[in-house]
């Protein structure tokens, strides 16, 4: 008789246990999705900062490729800081589908467009109510100019390209984080 009731206790599992295995499947599995809806989001967020990364330098190569082009009888850097001296020279605050011109009056107003169909929303992710800015601005340093530097002896151009982009997670406010990201480079 022991006999037969040691070989009742071994013939399976319990209902209890049953479902206490499948609880701990179960938050398995959530922690698995968890883990892979972060991976998706880290991995988009890198790849819209890879994106912006490559289209930033396009930039700065455009410039350096046509510095010396001739607008208004000056050379390209020299007009850009004059046209941008008190603000950005080439700013787009808004979620942009790019520019619609085909054709264009003078090498910058070529680059211009070009800006705005790369930096536009069929290239990077566009979110209307937390537009990233994309800007280029101009500086000039010399002896005498309003950026004092006694040591230069002739003038300088700098160019500063600023994109600011959606970032992963929210701050305590519940609002999209933003990261800021510049590129600085010579120009002359």
């Amino acid at each position: 008789m022991a006999g037969q009731i040691y070989r009742i206790s071994e013939k399976g599992i319990t209902l209890i246990e049953a479902l206490v295995s499948t609880a701990i499947v179960a938050i398995g599995f959530i922690a698995i999705f968890q883990m892979v809806s972060y991976s998706v989001q880290a991995v988009d967020v890198s790849n819209e900062r890879t994106k912006t990364t490559y289209l930033t330098s396009m930039v700065a190569e455009d410039l350096l490729a046509d510095k010396f082009s001739d607008i208004s009888g000056k050379k390209l850097y020299k007009h850009m800081y004059d046209e941008g001296a008190n603000s950005e020279y080439w700013a787009m605050n808004s979620c942009s589908d790019g520019s619609t011109a085909t054709t264009a009056s003078n090498v910058l107003k070529e680059k211009e467009i070009k800006w705005d169909n790369r930096f536009s929303k069929r290239r990077l992710k566009c979110d209307p109510s937390n537009v990233g800015q994309k800007s280029l601005k101009v500086f000039e340093i010399c002896e005498t100019c309003h950026y004092d530097n006694a040591d230069v002896l002739d003038k300088i151009y700098i160019g500063k390209m600023k994109v600011t982009i959606k970032s992963s997670g929210t701050d305590s406010a519940g609002n999209a984080r933003k990261k800021t990201k510049f590129l600085y480079f010579q120009l002359h």
